[in-house]
């Protein structure tokens, strides 16, 4: 059959127990909330900081703005955390001070320097962007510390057929499930083409049609000398 385009629940679960090790546990599963919740591509999972999810009192923002140098189609969107998916992002909060990992001696944003991004690697730094030059000179950088991390997340289950993106058009495919527009879905993706989407959000579909395409191609009808 086609290959896995997006996960399922269950895939979700599967990829947080089997990333839940003492060590980075709190912090795969905040990441793959990051991922699958929040709809960040890897690129912006690297990007976003402390100051841009917590509030200076400390508390998460219920709804809180993408910034644009954090936004792969440099263009801010909003994004919302509900409440059951709060814990997932505090007990990530509690192994960074568990772990003094870029705290602040200011008394705001629970403890952590603001600025810092707000996921870190196994060193407790920066998930690093890789620095490219296009042949019409344009600089672009590259999420690849953080996709090979969520490409690893996902070697740990038996899982196949899917990579770094899948965390992201399941998201989609989840917005669409609950009943979003058109226009919803562009606005909380920052994706603007409407089959761009259209693919995202019925990839089986299209991926079983195209089986049944080419299932038993080039075989011919046999000519047959016989009366009907």
């Amino acid at each position: 059959m086609a290959s896995v385009k997006q996960f399922s629940t269950s895939d979700i679960s599967k990829i947080l127990q089997n990333n839940a090790d003492p060590k980075f546990g709190r912090r795969n599963s905040a990441l793959v909330m990051g991922a699958v919740y929040w709809g960040l591509t890897p690129l912006e999972l690297s990007l976003i900081s402390v100051e841009d999810v917590i509030a200076p009192n400390g508390e998460f923002f219920r709804v809180w703005v993408l910034p644009v140098h954090a936004s792969y189609t440099n263009e801010a969107r909003e994004i919302q955390t509900s409440s059951h998916v709060l814990d997932f992002f505090k007990n990530y909060v509690l192994y960074r001070k568990k772990n003094n990992l870029m705290i602040s001696n200011l008394n705001a944003h629970d403890g952590l320097d603001p600025k810092s991004k707000f996921f870190l690697n196994d060193n407790g730094q920066e998930y690093k962007l890789t620095r490219s030059i296009r042949k019409n000179g344009r600089i672009t950088y590259q999420a690849r510390s953080m996709i090979d991390h969520l490409k690893r997340m996902i070697a740990r289950t038996d899982i196949q057929g899917a990579k770094a993106s899948t965390f992201r058009d399941s998201y989609i495919k989840f917005l669409w499930e609950q009943g979003c527009s058109w226009n919803e879905l562009k606005m909380a993706t920052g994706i603007k083409n409407k089959k761009t989407l259209e693919n995202k959000v019925k990839p089986e579909i299209k991926a079983l049609e195209m089986v049944y395409k080419n299932i038993c191609r080039g075989i011919k009808v046999p000519s047959i000398n016989d009366k009907i």
